[in-house]
């Protein structure tokens, strides 16, 4: 029987399932055997443990750029350590300037904050300790220094209990309203006068930042690098989830058991689609139109520089607002096309700034869907030892 493979991805795109009898798929199982270990904690917090390798733990489960993980730590004495950028997980063709992978150092320096203050230690951090380096570049110099200091006062911070829950949802959300009172308490998640927190819950904002958001995914695939870029972090299978441990794939649009299972085994593949990029062009083009549309809420994080600094700070910022978010049962998703720094993109970007009401100069750094959706499977994520730099 041949199925028709355009019309089955129209049903990925949904993120549906179906019913079926579990006993018939023995082989159906969402989880990878290593992959998502980590967000099964550290384990036992004893006094032997190193508490930056337990802050680390909850460091790697951080928001960053198509989850690749775009993180390199080196070790040092007196409870330190640098947090440099993996220069060989950058995003060049839809991050040229890599902002974005500096947002997803932020939100790691966050997710390492909190775990120390719930170990009793402060995180004293020390931002560029060897000096920062342009916009447009990376350099081999660490993004922070962290030390830990024992703090038997420090002050726990409850966003701390949401960090083996967090995700970024990529389902399509159900539509329904945000409550008043949910929309103060993210507010007051990333409350900084230094990086503004705006959101916008009426459908008059929101169905004109739906429309540029499909038109921003049609700019980027339209070009074949950024499309393929795409694709090297998309994980078809879970034999390339447990072998890379990295990048997003089917499970996170809510694609779940024998659904995914048959997806994946009978329709999906590296080849095909490497072989017809346009197909799956086409899809996230449709996809994206699904999800923005079904968003009630927007947010974005914004601020009057755009240094590495900046970035970095606004990732910690975003990084809460996330885990706001899961605490309060909602759903998120950056929607960051429309922000990319390429050329191509450059029409779209200032039309959203128009009708963002963006101050001249200012810089959007993190643009986001807000709703309600059924939790989604977390991504995977690569071994602690594997970020430790000799």
């Amino acid at each position: 029987m041949r199925v028709n493979r355009r019309g089955f991805i129209k049903v990925l795109a949904a993120g549906g399932g179906g019913t079926f009898v579990p006993g018939l798929f023995p082989a159906c199982s969402d989880r990878a055997s290593e992959a998502f270990l980590a967000w099964s904690g550290p384990g036992p917090v004893t006094a032997e443990r190193d508490p930056r390798w337990i802050a680390l733990c909850y460091a790697i489960l951080a928001a960053n750029p198509h989850n690749t993980q775009p993180w390199l730590v080196e070790l040092l004495e007196d409870q330190a350590f640098d947090l440099y950028v993996d220069p060989s997980r950058l995003l060049p063709r839809t991050d040229p300037r890599f902002r974005q992978t500096h947002i997803g150092q932020g939100s790691f320096l966050e997710n390492a904050d909190l775990a120390a203050r719930q170990l009793g230690y402060r995180a004293e951090i020390e931002y560029f300790p060897l000096g920062s380096y342009g916009e447009s570049v990376v350099e081999p110099k660490p993004v922070a220094r962290v030390r830990l200091l024992a703090d038997p006062s420090i002050e726990r911070d409850p966003l701390f209990a949401f960090l083996l829950e967090r995700e970024s949802n990529k389902r399509v959300y159900d539509g329904s309203p945000l409550r008043a009172a949910e929309l103060r308490a993210l507010g007051r998640a990333c409350d900084s006068s230094d990086y503004p927190l705006a959101l916008v819950d009426s459908p008059v904002q929101v169905e004109p930042l739906a429309e540029l958001m499909w038109r921003a995914m049609e700019v980027e695939v339209a070009d074949v690098q950024r499309n393929r870029e795409t694709l090297e972090w998309f994980r078809f299978d879970s034999r390339e989830i447990e072998l890379h441990r990295d990048g997003f794939g089917v499970a996170q649009t809510g694609m779940s058991g024998p659904m995914k299972w048959i997806a994946e085994s009978f329709f999906l593949s590296r080849e095909r689609s490497q072989a017809d990029p346009g197909s799956f062009a086409s899809e996230a083009v449709k996809l994206t139109a699904r999800q923005a549309s079904s968003a009630p809420a927007y947010g974005w994080i914004t601020s009057t520089a755009n240094t590495r600094l900046d970035q970095v700070r606004v990732g910690r910022a975003y990084q809460r607002m996330n885990l706001a978010a899961t605490a309060h049962g909602l759903a998120i998703g950056p929607m960051t096309q429309v922000l990319e720094e390429y050329p191509a993109m450059s029409a779209l970007r200032q039309e959203f700034l128009e009708i963002a009401q963006v101050p001249p100069g200012h810089t959007v750094q993190m643009l986001f869907r807000l709703g309600r959706a059924q939790p989604v499977a977390h991504t995977p994520r690569r071994p602690v030892a594997d970020l430790i730099r000799a």
